[in-house]
């Protein structure tokens, strides 16, 4: 019994220095930046612009509305001149034949009052707008280095520090 009593007390004594010898504590401390070095990402932006030309249009001599007007007025009056002419089934004709003359020689005299003067053409200014590719170098972030007991400690921020926090344990 009295082994058994030493057994468990050296036992007791192996384990207690262990964990005596296991304790440890942990602390952080601030180590000086010794410089910031800037890091760089590439942006590329679209700059739009207007540009502007003058251009020759032509202008169309097509029959427009001076060419309908002048069509409904000569067809009315040529339709009333021929109803005036002739008696019976030749008055009907009359009329019909200088509603069609009538539309004939309006239609021509509107057109001539339509068809522009001189040149065919007119200047006109037209725009459209263009995108540019313009690159840029920004700064992204900064590489911040200090040094603890010979070794570079590198910590990547948004912004130059002055320290860096480190956490450092110490084992007894």
């Amino acid at each position: 019994m009295l082994n058994n009593h030493l057994s468990n007390f050296l036992a007791a004594l192996v384990l207690g220095s262990t964990v005596v010898s296991a304790e440890s504590f942990s602390t952080t401390e601030y180590i000086k930046v010794t410089r910031s070095v800037p890091s760089y990402a590439t942006l590329n932006e679209e700059i739009p612009s207007e540009q502007c030309q003058d251009v020759r249009e032509d202008v169309s001599s097509g029959t427009q509305h001076a060419d309908v007007i002048g069509a409904v007025a000569g067809g009315a009056l040529g339709g009333v001149l021929g109803s005036n002419v002739g008696g019976g089934r030749g008055k009907t004709a009359a009329t019909v034949g200088g509603a069609v003359l009538g539309v004939l020689a309006g239609q021509n005299i509107g057109s001539k009052y339509n068809t522009p003067q001189g040149d065919s053409y007119r200047i006109v200014r037209k725009c459209q707008t263009v995108y540019t590719t313009k690159t840029r170098k920004v700064i992204s972030g900064y590489s911040n280095i200090a040094k603890l007991k010979g070794q570079e400690i590198r910590i990547e921020s948004d912004q130059p520090l002055k320290q860096i926090p480190v956490t450092v344990t110490y084992s007894y």
